[in-house]
């Protein structure tokens, strides 16, 4: 999208007199307005910028609500300081910049917007060491938002006898005080308790056309549960920090209204709270601009792991046609491959199985936030009202999907809720967590789920050995298992008159017991269909697919190399998609996404992302763009936050987003000793190898980040703790 309509430039002067500006750049999305200035050859490498707005011809100057201009990725990995400095001090740092234009981004909502215009003056302030002044520049900025529509006045809603100022389960306040970090000092809110979920609210709109649809939410106050009364299914949205506007997503607007439903947690109902809303009209001209960019041809096979498990952790899944929501976002994001997990051999299972016990009850899960070992009925709820697997199935069919019946290879989970009673019975056929799989007995009762799994009617099955590959103790015993397993599908496949595909999911080179699985022989037999090399956790995530390529030349069975989507793993889009790149250069016909189901479940943006996987044309294109943009974003070296706890642990790697440069050489310091330097991307802080588990000792230190710029180089440190 042509996101600059008209052109603005500030230029900075070396007194404080202030110059004209004659006109002014509006991003079509979201109507923030863009002031491009010139910064000095003078200036010194690092300035602090000051921006300033003023009624116009009042001089009653506030500090304005701006941002630099930077990729979504520096965006996204930005830090909370960062936020109040940008948009509630109007303060942004310039890193050699001088003799550069550079552009903030100002969004004058609310204070700034009477009656749907703008007229102001607005004031760019530069500052050097000890707040030493270099130079100012100001101007006159008017703009017409008339048609953009602001929803804030949340006692309209339809119900609007279930809203009250106070002591109803839905409320609307306009009396905020300023420091609760509401827009207007107003919002509504909810919460009975955690077993009792709001009645639902509407929200009456008559909108002909398409729109960019914003929302804003507090994160102290809850988050909110937003569909348009045309869609299947609702999603959880909220902002990462107070006033941050979040595009949900673009559409026709036409006999729509909006509807507005509680979020749900592991723990059960959560507060819900919402500030405003924000609907942009837009031209056709912009919307197939933005389907182009997020669509392409399709010319590459995604497959993504979806976790019907982690799904009701965090829901309240009871009614069975709940189960094609998540699906619809997977066709969304166009992964035809559903790999459906239903159980690790060994656990209680998450289908209706009648061969193993099903996970019915109470158990534990990952940590969440400060909850160490969070416990919820959730899961073993679905389990009471819903079949997992027959409806991912019926549904999948609908939305043309490819759903496979996936276990991951064994875990017994000895000790808690979610051990299966199998394991319990026979301790002899289990080491450490994990089943044997050299013990014919083990095989046999894995076949019978697998063989349960195919006749309720799943069209594939998937066996994920990398999570946890313990069972396995030498090659040999994988490659008979999956003998075994070809010939119960071969056996199954000829009563439907097809081949039955088997995807695996293995240690790829350099991840743990990757000698244990001899890929190879599988292919060569005719074993599987689909090879997943993959890393585990935050570890190996640039394996060379080389000797996988070379494998499968020639052979039925598709290479798809596992990309690894777990928060702590590559941030989106940036990273994530340059390795999507990079394997699709060396031949890559398609992509294995693990944890898709996180981000096609998760924020709108992170989906928008995924949907590009499966076009090469898309993927190019991002990277044309990014290397057209980037001269013209600020400078700066971004970092991925510690993933649990304010601490990085040994597992997780820290990755490093350079903006506003060339990718290059970079160098990374710990307390001022060099830990690695590289010519290029990926970047991160030591190697993806497990000798850097301990490349940052535990306690604080001081992280040094130097990325070649030019002649010179661009620096920043950051203080960071090790676990």
């Amino acid at each position: 999208m042509r996101l600059v309509v008209l052109a603005i430039t500030v230029f900075l002067s070396l007194s404080s007199s202030a110059q004209e500006i004659t006109s002014f750049e509006i991003d079509p999305l979201s109507r923030n307005i863009n002031v491009v200035y010139s910064i000095p050859a003078t200036t010194p490498e690092v300035v602090t910028v000051l921006c300033s707005w003023s009624p116009a011809d009042k001089q009653e100057w506030k500090p304005a609500n701006v941002m630099p201009l930077v990729s979504e990725t520096a965006y996204n990995m930005a830090t909370g300081d960062q936020w109040n400095q940008w948009h509630g001090e109007g303060r942004i740092v310039e890193r050699r910049a001088a003799g550069l234009n550079r552009t903030v981004v100002f969004n004058p909502y609310p204070a700034a917007v009477i009656d749907g215009r703008v007229q102001i003056d607005f004031r760019v302030e530069l500052r050097g060491a000890d707040d030493a002044a270099l130079g100012t520049a100001q101007s006159r900025i008017t703009a017409d938002l008339r048609d953009v529509v602001y929803i804030e006045d949340w006692s309209k809603v339809i119900q609007s006898d279930s809203i009250a100022a106070e002591g109803k389960a839905w409320s609307y306040r306009s009396d905020y005080a300023a420091t609760d970090g509401m827009s207007l000092n107003d919002a509504l809110h909810g919460y009975i308790d955690a077993e009792h979920e709001l009645p639902a609210l509407t929200y009456p709109l008559d909108l002909k056309g398409h729109y960019a649809i914003y929302l804003c939410t507090n994160p102290s106050k809850g988050a909110i549960r937003l569909r348009l009364s045309g869609d299947e299914r609702a999603e959880q949205l909220g902002s990462r920090f107070p006033r941050e506007e979040v595009i949900w997503r673009w559409t026709r607007m036409n006999h729509q209204h909006l509807v507005l439903r509680q979020t749900h947690g592991y723990s059960g109902w959560q507060h819900a709270h919402i500030d405003y809303i924000k609907l942009v009209p837009l031209t056709d001209t912009h919307v197939l601009e933005l389907e182009t960019r997020y669509g392409g041809a399709k010319d590459r096979l995604i497959a993504g792991y979806w976790e019907p498990y982690s799904w009701a952790f965090g829901d309240n899944v009871t009614e069975t046609l709940q189960h094609r929501e998540p699906l619809g976002a997977f066709a969304e994001a166009r992964v035809k491959i559903v790999d459906t997990q239903i159980g690790r051999f060994g656990m209680k299972s998450v289908y209706e199985t009648r061969l193993t016990d099903q996970l019915l009850y109470s158990t534990i899960g990952d940590p969440i936030g400060d909850i160490v070992q969070p416990k919820t009925d959730n899961v073993g709820k679905m389990q009471h009202f819903t079949n997992t697997l027959d409806a991912t199935i019926r549904y999948s069919r609908d939305l043309m999907l490819m759903p496979h019946a996936n276990f991951g290879a064994t875990n017994c989970y000895p000790g808690t809720p979610l051990q299966g009673d199998f394991s319990l019975q026979h301790p002899d056929w289990v080491r450490g967590h994990a089943l044997r799989y050299e013990v014919p007995e083990v095989r046999a009762y894995i076949l019978s789920l697998c063989r349960e799994a195919l006749e309720i009617g799943a069209p594939a099955i998937s066996i994920d050995f990398c999570r946890y590959p313990e069972g396995i103790d030498t090659a040999e015993t994988c490659t008979q298992f999956l003998r075994e397993l070809r010939k119960l599908a071969d056996e199954l496949g000829a009563v439907r008159l097809v081949r039955i595909p088997i995807l695996v999911r293995f240690p790829g080179t350099g991840v743990r017991m990757a000698e244990s699985f001899d890929y190879a022989t599988w292919v060569k037999e005719g074993l599987v269909d689909y090879l997943c090399p993959s890393n585990i956790q935050g570890r190996h995530m640039h394996i060379d697919m080389t000797p996988y390529l070379e494998a499968v030349k020639g052979t039925s069975c598709m290479l798809l190399p596992c990309m690894d989507a777990l928060t702590w793993g590559l941030p989106f889009p940036g990273p994530f998609l340059w390795r999507a790149s990079q394997l699709y250069n060396q031949g890559a016909k398609g992509l294995y996404v693990y944890q898709a189901d996180g981000r096609i479940l998760g924020l709108p943006s992170d989906r928008r992302h995924m949907r590009m996987l499966a076009s090469s044309a898309a993927i190019g294109r991002f990277w044309y763009e990014d290397t057209i943009n980037r001269p013209k974003r600020s400078k700066g070296i971004y970092i991925t936050p510690p993933h649990e706890f304010g601490k990085y642990h040994g597992w997780e790697r820290i990755r490093i987003w350079t903006e506003g440069v060339t990718f290059g050489a970079l160098e990374v310091y710990i307390d001022d000793v060099l830990v690695n330097s590289v010519a290029g991307p990926p970047y991160l802080v030591g190697t993806e190898d497990n000798a850097s588990d301990n490349v940052i000792p535990s306690g604080a230190h001081v992280l040094k980040i130097r990325a070649q710029d030019g002649d010179g180089w661009l620096e920043q440190t950051f203080n960071i703790t090790g676990a």
